[in-house]
Protein backbone atom coordinates (compact mmCIF):
# COMPACT_ATOMS: atom_id res chain seq x y z
CA UNK A 1 0.00 0.00 0.00
CA UNK A 2 1.65 3.28 -0.88
CA UNK A 3 1.70 6.00 1.58
CA UNK A 4 -0.76 8.79 0.74
CA UNK A 5 -0.86 10.55 4.31
CA UNK A 6 -1.10 14.39 4.61
CA UNK A 7 0.16 16.02 7.30
CA UNK A 8 -3.39 16.81 9.41
CA UNK A 9 -1.21 18.08 12.51
CA UNK A 10 1.21 20.50 10.70
CA UNK A 11 0.94 24.30 12.05
CA UNK A 12 2.52 26.99 9.57
CA UNK A 13 5.42 27.80 12.05
CA UNK A 14 8.94 28.18 11.23
CA UNK A 15 11.79 25.90 12.98
CA UNK A 16 12.27 26.38 16.82
CA UNK A 17 15.96 27.01 17.81
CA UNK A 18 16.82 25.22 21.63
CA UNK A 19 15.35 27.27 24.27
CA UNK A 20 17.42 30.57 24.99
CA UNK A 21 20.27 29.89 27.19
CA UNK A 22 20.39 26.25 26.06
CA UNK A 23 23.14 24.39 24.03
CA UNK A 24 22.36 21.39 21.17
CA UNK A 25 23.85 19.16 23.44
CA UNK A 26 21.27 20.31 26.18
CA UNK A 27 18.61 19.78 24.11
CA UNK A 28 19.32 16.66 22.94
CA UNK A 29 20.28 15.23 26.59
CA UNK A 30 16.35 15.11 26.79
CA UNK A 31 16.36 11.75 24.90
CA UNK A 32 18.62 9.31 25.84
CA UNK A 33 17.15 7.16 23.50
CA UNK A 34 19.34 8.61 20.79
CA UNK A 35 22.53 6.84 19.47
CA UNK A 36 24.38 10.12 19.08
CA UNK A 37 27.51 7.91 18.66
CA UNK A 38 25.77 6.52 15.21
CA UNK A 39 25.19 10.40 14.09
CA UNK A 40 27.29 10.20 11.13
CA UNK A 41 27.94 10.56 7.48
CA UNK A 42 28.92 7.36 6.54
CA UNK A 43 31.94 7.02 3.84
CA UNK A 44 31.81 10.50 3.71
CA UNK A 45 35.61 11.81 3.61
CA UNK A 46 35.70 10.34 0.03
CA UNK A 47 32.19 10.68 -1.16
CA UNK A 48 31.75 14.16 0.01
CA UNK A 49 35.14 15.63 0.02
CA UNK A 50 34.80 17.94 -3.20
CA UNK A 51 31.16 19.19 -1.80
CA UNK A 52 32.87 20.22 1.24
CA UNK A 53 35.39 21.89 -0.77
CA UNK A 54 32.56 23.92 -2.24
CA UNK A 55 31.35 24.50 1.44
CA UNK A 56 34.42 26.10 2.26
CA UNK A 57 35.49 27.43 -0.63
CA UNK A 58 31.89 29.64 0.06
CA UNK A 59 33.27 30.18 3.21
CA UNK A 60 36.01 32.16 2.62
CA UNK A 61 34.35 34.02 -0.38
CA UNK A 62 35.97 31.99 -3.32
CA UNK A 63 33.00 30.51 -4.54
CA UNK A 64 29.68 32.61 -4.92
CA UNK A 65 26.91 29.40 -4.54
CA UNK A 66 26.77 26.15 -3.81
CA UNK A 67 23.24 24.19 -4.64
CA UNK A 68 21.82 21.24 -2.65
CA UNK A 69 18.70 19.13 -3.68
CA UNK A 70 16.72 17.05 -1.15
CA UNK A 71 14.70 14.45 -2.48
CA UNK A 72 12.32 12.47 -0.49
CA UNK A 73 8.67 11.35 0.00
CA UNK A 74 5.77 12.88 2.59
CA UNK A 75 8.69 13.54 5.47
CA UNK A 76 10.23 16.03 3.11
CA UNK A 77 6.93 17.87 1.17
CA UNK A 78 5.92 18.92 4.93
CA UNK A 79 9.35 20.80 4.46
CA UNK A 80 10.20 20.78 8.14
CA UNK A 81 13.25 18.31 8.27
CA UNK A 82 14.53 19.76 5.10
CA UNK A 83 13.46 23.01 6.35
CA UNK A 84 15.47 22.85 9.52
CA UNK A 85 18.27 21.94 8.01
CA UNK A 86 18.44 24.79 5.04
CA UNK A 87 17.60 27.56 8.02
CA UNK A 88 20.98 26.24 9.68
CA UNK A 89 23.04 25.73 6.55
CA UNK A 90 22.24 29.10 5.31
CA UNK A 91 22.69 30.45 8.73
CA UNK A 92 26.22 29.42 8.61
CA UNK A 93 27.11 29.80 5.07
CA UNK A 94 24.87 32.62 3.39
CA UNK A 95 21.43 32.47 1.91
CA UNK A 96 21.13 32.40 -1.81
CA UNK A 97 17.36 32.30 -2.44
CA UNK A 98 14.43 29.98 -1.56
CA UNK A 99 15.10 27.70 -4.05
CA UNK A 100 12.65 24.80 -6.01
CA UNK A 101 9.21 25.69 -4.91
CA UNK A 102 5.99 24.03 -6.29
CA UNK A 103 1.98 25.23 -6.02
CA UNK A 104 1.05 22.26 -3.91
CA UNK A 105 -2.08 23.94 -2.77
CA UNK A 106 -3.11 24.75 -6.64
CA UNK A 107 -2.32 20.92 -6.61
CA UNK A 108 -4.35 20.01 -3.49
CA UNK A 109 -1.76 18.93 -1.34
CA UNK A 110 0.11 20.13 1.89
CA UNK A 111 1.87 22.99 1.30
CA UNK A 112 5.51 24.11 3.07
CA UNK A 113 4.66 26.88 5.41
CA UNK A 114 7.21 29.23 4.64
CA UNK A 115 5.45 29.97 0.97
CA UNK A 116 1.60 30.47 -0.02
CA UNK A 117 -0.04 29.79 -3.50
CA UNK A 118 -3.50 30.84 -4.53
CA UNK A 119 -4.95 29.96 -8.17
CA UNK A 120 -7.51 31.48 -10.54
CA UNK A 121 -9.12 29.62 -13.36
CA UNK A 122 -9.18 26.24 -13.70
CA UNK A 123 -6.06 23.84 -12.98
CA UNK A 124 -5.81 19.88 -13.12
CA UNK A 125 -2.95 18.52 -11.73
CA UNK A 126 -0.85 15.46 -11.30
CA UNK A 127 0.90 13.44 -8.48
CA UNK A 128 3.74 11.27 -9.69
CA UNK A 129 1.96 8.13 -8.03
CA UNK A 130 -1.14 8.52 -9.49
CA UNK A 131 -1.59 7.74 -13.60
CA UNK A 132 -4.46 9.84 -14.27
CA UNK A 133 -4.65 12.77 -15.98
CA UNK A 134 -2.48 12.14 -18.47
CA UNK A 135 0.16 14.74 -17.91
CA UNK A 136 4.02 14.50 -17.88
CA UNK A 137 6.06 14.96 -14.89
CA UNK A 138 9.00 16.82 -14.28
CA UNK A 139 11.22 18.10 -11.23
CA UNK A 140 8.72 18.44 -8.20
CA UNK A 141 7.07 15.27 -8.76
CA UNK A 142 3.59 17.16 -9.59
CA UNK A 143 2.51 19.23 -12.56
CA UNK A 144 -0.18 21.15 -12.83
CA UNK A 145 -2.37 22.34 -16.20
CA UNK A 146 -4.35 24.89 -17.36
CA UNK A 147 -6.20 25.07 -20.63
CA UNK A 148 -7.74 28.32 -19.86
CA UNK A 149 -5.45 31.44 -20.71
CA UNK A 150 -7.41 33.29 -17.59
CA UNK A 151 -5.63 31.16 -15.71
CA UNK A 152 -2.71 32.13 -13.01
CA UNK A 153 -1.77 31.96 -9.94
CA UNK A 154 0.18 33.30 -7.06
CA UNK A 155 3.29 32.94 -5.21
CA UNK A 156 3.92 34.46 -1.58
CA UNK A 157 6.79 33.36 0.50
CA UNK A 158 8.13 33.97 4.13
CA UNK A 159 10.85 34.74 5.96
CA UNK A 160 12.51 32.41 7.96
CA UNK A 161 13.46 33.06 11.33
CA UNK A 162 16.62 35.49 10.34
CA UNK A 163 16.38 34.36 6.60
CA UNK A 164 14.77 36.88 3.98
CA UNK A 165 13.22 34.48 1.25
CA UNK A 166 12.01 37.93 -0.88
CA UNK A 167 13.90 37.33 -4.51
CA UNK A 168 15.04 39.42 -7.82
CA UNK A 169 15.46 36.42 -9.67
CA UNK A 170 12.79 33.32 -10.78
CA UNK A 171 13.09 30.46 -12.75
CA UNK A 172 9.42 29.06 -13.98
CA UNK A 173 9.92 25.58 -15.62
CA UNK A 174 7.05 24.72 -17.62
CA UNK A 175 6.03 22.90 -21.01
CA UNK A 176 7.28 24.39 -24.14
CA UNK A 177 7.13 24.36 -27.94
CA UNK A 178 3.85 24.07 -30.17
CA UNK A 179 0.66 24.19 -28.36
CA UNK A 180 2.05 25.59 -25.10
CA UNK A 181 1.09 29.18 -23.97
CA UNK A 182 3.98 31.48 -23.14
CA UNK A 183 4.27 32.43 -19.09
CA UNK A 184 4.64 36.14 -17.65
CA UNK A 185 5.21 37.38 -14.66
CA UNK A 186 3.05 39.68 -13.10
CA UNK A 187 2.00 42.02 -9.49
CA UNK A 188 -1.41 43.95 -8.35
CA UNK A 189 -0.23 46.60 -10.68
CA UNK A 190 1.11 45.28 -13.72
CA UNK A 191 1.28 42.29 -15.83
CA UNK A 192 5.34 41.24 -17.61
CA UNK A 193 7.31 42.88 -15.39
CA UNK A 194 10.68 42.07 -14.84
CA UNK A 195 13.68 41.31 -17.41
CA UNK A 196 12.78 38.36 -19.50
CA UNK A 197 16.35 36.48 -19.67
CA UNK A 198 17.76 34.31 -22.65
CA UNK A 199 16.55 30.76 -22.04
CA UNK A 200 18.98 28.42 -21.72
CA UNK A 201 16.75 25.53 -21.48
CA UNK A 202 13.48 25.29 -23.51
CA UNK A 203 11.20 24.66 -20.21
CA UNK A 204 12.60 27.05 -18.26
CA UNK A 205 12.19 30.92 -18.70
CA UNK A 206 14.00 32.87 -16.53
CA UNK A 207 12.80 36.79 -15.16
CA UNK A 208 14.95 39.10 -13.39
CA UNK A 209 13.56 42.47 -11.03
CA UNK A 210 15.18 45.42 -9.99
CA UNK A 211 14.34 44.97 -6.73
CA UNK A 212 13.50 42.05 -4.23
CA UNK A 213 10.30 40.66 -4.28
CA UNK A 214 7.87 38.52 -1.97
CA UNK A 215 4.82 38.39 -3.99
CA UNK A 216 4.19 37.65 -7.84
CA UNK A 217 1.75 36.00 -10.04
CA UNK A 218 2.17 33.94 -12.96
CA UNK A 219 -0.04 34.44 -15.85
CA UNK A 220 -0.80 32.47 -19.63
CA UNK A 221 -0.38 34.24 -22.79
CA UNK A 222 -1.20 32.61 -25.49
CA UNK A 223 2.16 32.44 -27.76
CA UNK A 224 0.19 31.79 -31.15
CA UNK A 225 -3.20 30.60 -31.97
CA UNK A 226 -1.82 26.70 -32.08
CA UNK A 227 -1.41 26.96 -28.45
CA UNK A 228 -3.78 25.58 -25.92
CA UNK A 229 -2.24 24.31 -22.44
CA UNK A 230 0.29 25.37 -20.15
CA UNK A 231 1.82 23.07 -17.37
CA UNK A 232 4.25 24.27 -14.80
CA UNK A 233 6.53 22.10 -13.16
CA UNK A 234 7.97 23.92 -10.64
CA UNK A 235 9.44 27.57 -9.97
CA UNK A 236 13.35 28.25 -8.48
CA UNK A 237 13.96 31.45 -6.46
CA UNK A 238 16.74 33.30 -6.14
CA UNK A 239 18.16 36.99 -4.26
CA UNK A 240 21.58 37.29 -6.13
CA UNK A 241 23.32 36.55 -2.65
CA UNK A 242 25.90 34.68 -2.01
CA UNK A 243 25.25 31.38 0.02
CA UNK A 244 23.12 28.17 -0.05
CA UNK A 245 20.45 27.21 -2.61
CA UNK A 246 18.93 24.61 -0.52
CA UNK A 247 16.16 23.07 -3.03
CA UNK A 248 13.51 20.55 -1.63
CA UNK A 249 11.35 18.04 -3.37
CA UNK A 250 8.86 16.11 -1.59
CA UNK A 251 5.95 13.84 -2.81
CA UNK A 252 3.59 11.78 -0.39
CA UNK A 253 4.14 8.55 -1.11
CA UNK A 254 6.79 8.41 -3.21
CA UNK A 255 9.00 5.59 -3.50
CA UNK A 256 12.75 5.57 -5.77
CA UNK A 257 10.84 3.82 -8.17
CA UNK A 258 8.79 6.67 -9.05
CA UNK A 259 11.12 8.89 -9.55
CA UNK A 260 12.35 6.54 -11.81
CA UNK A 261 9.94 6.89 -14.62
CA UNK A 262 9.20 10.06 -13.76
CA UNK A 263 9.35 11.37 -17.65
CA UNK A 264 11.48 15.02 -16.89
CA UNK A 265 12.68 14.96 -13.49
CA UNK A 266 16.11 13.59 -14.17
CA UNK A 267 16.34 15.64 -17.63
CA UNK A 268 15.16 19.01 -15.54
CA UNK A 269 17.54 18.26 -12.46
CA UNK A 270 20.27 20.70 -14.87
CA UNK A 271 18.50 23.84 -14.30
CA UNK A 272 19.63 23.52 -10.32
CA UNK A 273 23.20 21.25 -11.30
CA UNK A 274 23.56 20.78 -7.89
CA UNK A 275 27.01 20.15 -5.83
CA UNK A 276 24.66 17.92 -3.40
CA UNK A 277 21.67 15.87 -3.43
CA UNK A 278 20.32 13.97 -0.65
CA UNK A 279 17.78 11.33 -0.99
CA UNK A 280 15.35 10.71 2.11
CA UNK A 281 13.38 7.61 0.48
CA UNK A 282 12.86 4.41 1.34
CA UNK A 283 9.95 4.51 4.14
CA UNK A 284 7.32 3.42 1.52
CA UNK A 285 9.07 0.90 0.29
CA UNK A 286 9.87 -0.54 4.05
CA UNK A 287 5.92 0.49 4.91
CA UNK A 288 4.48 -1.90 2.32
CA UNK A 289 3.22 -5.71 3.32
CA UNK A 290 5.05 -6.47 0.01
CA UNK A 291 8.36 -5.30 0.33
CA UNK A 292 11.23 -6.62 -1.19
CA UNK A 293 14.86 -6.11 -0.56
CA UNK A 294 16.24 -7.59 -4.55
CA UNK A 295 13.05 -5.08 -5.90
CA UNK A 296 14.25 -1.70 -3.36
CA UNK A 297 17.87 -2.22 -4.13
CA UNK A 298 17.42 -2.59 -7.75
CA UNK A 299 15.60 0.75 -7.42
CA UNK A 300 18.19 2.53 -5.65
CA UNK A 301 20.98 1.41 -8.37
CA UNK A 302 18.62 2.65 -11.26
CA UNK A 303 17.83 5.64 -9.72
CA UNK A 304 21.69 6.76 -8.50
CA UNK A 305 22.59 5.61 -12.56
CA UNK A 306 20.69 8.22 -13.92
CA UNK A 307 21.18 10.60 -11.40
CA UNK A 308 25.31 10.23 -12.50
CA UNK A 309 24.26 9.98 -15.83
CA UNK A 310 22.58 13.72 -15.99
CA UNK A 311 25.35 14.95 -12.53
CA UNK A 312 28.56 13.04 -12.84
CA UNK A 313 30.22 15.58 -10.48
CA UNK A 314 27.03 15.74 -8.20
CA UNK A 315 27.66 14.26 -4.55
CA UNK A 316 25.03 12.32 -2.63
CA UNK A 317 24.03 11.17 0.89
CA UNK A 318 21.29 9.03 1.31
CA UNK A 319 19.20 8.62 4.32
CA UNK A 320 17.80 5.57 5.72
CA UNK A 321 14.05 5.84 6.40
CA UNK A 322 13.53 6.37 10.22
CA UNK A 323 11.36 3.29 12.28
CA UNK A 324 8.15 2.80 12.18
CA UNK A 325 4.99 0.47 13.40
CA UNK A 326 2.27 -1.06 11.35
CA UNK A 327 -1.50 -0.63 12.41
CA UNK A 328 -3.08 -3.93 12.50
CA UNK A 329 -6.46 -5.33 13.57
CA UNK A 330 -4.69 -6.18 17.35
CA UNK A 331 -3.19 -2.54 16.98
CA UNK A 332 -0.11 -1.42 16.19
CA UNK A 333 3.13 -3.74 16.05
CA UNK A 334 6.83 -3.12 14.89
CA UNK A 335 7.97 -3.03 11.33
CA UNK A 336 11.01 -5.46 10.75
CA UNK A 337 10.53 -4.61 7.31
CA UNK A 338 11.52 -1.14 7.81
CA UNK A 339 15.02 -2.59 9.16
CA UNK A 340 15.68 -4.08 6.02
CA UNK A 341 15.16 -1.60 3.90
CA UNK A 342 17.63 0.72 5.76
CA UNK A 343 20.24 -2.58 6.25
CA UNK A 344 19.46 -3.12 2.08
CA UNK A 345 20.19 0.87 1.44
CA UNK A 346 23.58 1.27 3.54
CA UNK A 347 24.72 -2.36 2.49
CA UNK A 348 24.09 -0.39 -1.51
CA UNK A 349 26.08 2.68 -0.13
CA UNK A 350 28.92 1.11 1.47
CA UNK A 351 29.53 -1.07 -1.58
CA UNK A 352 28.81 1.90 -4.02
CA UNK A 353 30.93 4.16 -1.82
CA UNK A 354 27.74 6.53 -0.89
CA UNK A 355 27.45 8.95 1.63
CA UNK A 356 25.07 7.40 3.80
CA UNK A 357 23.34 8.74 7.26
CA UNK A 358 21.66 6.15 9.12
CA UNK A 359 18.64 7.69 10.76
CA UNK A 360 17.20 4.26 11.73
CA UNK A 361 20.30 3.76 13.82
CA UNK A 362 20.58 7.32 15.18
CA UNK A 363 16.83 7.41 16.23
CA UNK A 364 17.17 4.67 18.30
CA UNK A 365 16.88 1.05 16.36
CA UNK A 366 14.12 -1.22 16.38
CA UNK A 367 10.78 0.03 17.90
CA UNK A 368 12.82 2.80 19.28
CA UNK A 369 9.22 4.97 16.95
CA UNK A 370 7.78 3.97 19.96
CA UNK A 371 9.86 6.63 22.22
CA UNK A 372 9.60 9.42 20.18
CA UNK A 373 6.13 9.03 20.54
CA UNK A 374 5.75 9.20 24.00
CA UNK A 375 8.29 11.96 24.00
CA UNK A 376 5.87 13.87 21.86
CA UNK A 377 7.80 13.64 18.40
CA UNK A 378 5.88 11.21 16.56
CA UNK A 379 2.39 11.46 14.99
CA UNK A 380 -0.31 8.85 16.25
CA UNK A 381 0.44 6.46 13.20
CA UNK A 382 3.68 6.05 14.37
CA UNK A 383 4.71 6.16 10.95
CA UNK A 384 5.34 10.00 10.64
CA UNK A 385 6.67 12.47 13.23
CA UNK A 386 5.43 15.11 13.49
CA UNK A 387 6.80 19.51 13.35
CA UNK A 388 8.92 19.05 17.27
CA UNK A 389 10.14 15.85 15.42
CA UNK A 390 10.74 16.03 12.40
CA UNK A 391 13.18 19.68 13.36
CA UNK A 392 15.15 17.13 15.71
CA UNK A 393 15.61 15.40 12.53
CA UNK A 394 16.99 18.15 11.08
CA UNK A 395 19.09 19.22 13.70
CA UNK A 396 20.85 15.88 14.04
CA UNK A 397 21.13 15.45 10.53
CA UNK A 398 22.98 19.44 9.89
CA UNK A 399 25.29 18.25 13.39
CA UNK A 400 26.39 15.01 11.61
CA UNK A 401 27.04 17.17 8.01
CA UNK A 402 28.75 19.50 9.58
CA UNK A 403 31.14 17.38 11.66
CA UNK A 404 32.47 15.94 8.94
CA UNK A 405 32.89 19.16 6.89
CA UNK A 406 35.08 20.17 10.24
CA UNK A 407 36.89 17.21 10.01
CA UNK A 408 37.32 17.75 5.89
CA UNK A 409 38.47 21.55 6.80
CA UNK A 410 40.99 20.46 10.06
CA UNK A 411 42.67 17.33 7.44
CA UNK A 412 43.26 19.53 4.23
CA UNK A 413 42.79 23.03 4.97
CA UNK A 414 44.63 23.21 8.39
CA UNK A 415 42.04 24.82 10.32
Amino acid sequence: MLLMWIFTSCSDAPAQNPPAGQSIDQMLAAYPFLRRDLNVIRNDSAALAGFYEKLWELKQGKRKTVSILHIGDSHIQADFFSGTVRHNIQTEFGNAGRGLVFPYRVAKSNEPWSYKTTATGNWNSRRMLKPEPNLPIGLCGFTIETLDTLSSFGLKVSPHGNLNYAFNKITVLHSAGPGSFDVAVCDEFNCRIGTRQPEKMPFATVFTFDSLRNEIVIDCIPADTSARRLQIFGMILENGSPGVMYNMVGVNGAEYRHYNTAEYFFDQLAVINPDLVIVSLGTNEGFSTSYSSEAYRKNIGQFMQRLKQVAPQTAVITTTPGDSFRRTRKGFVKNADMGNARQTLMNWSDSNQVACWDFYGVMGGYGSMSKWYVAGMAHKDRLHLNKKGYQLQGELFYIALMAGYDKYVVRVHGQ
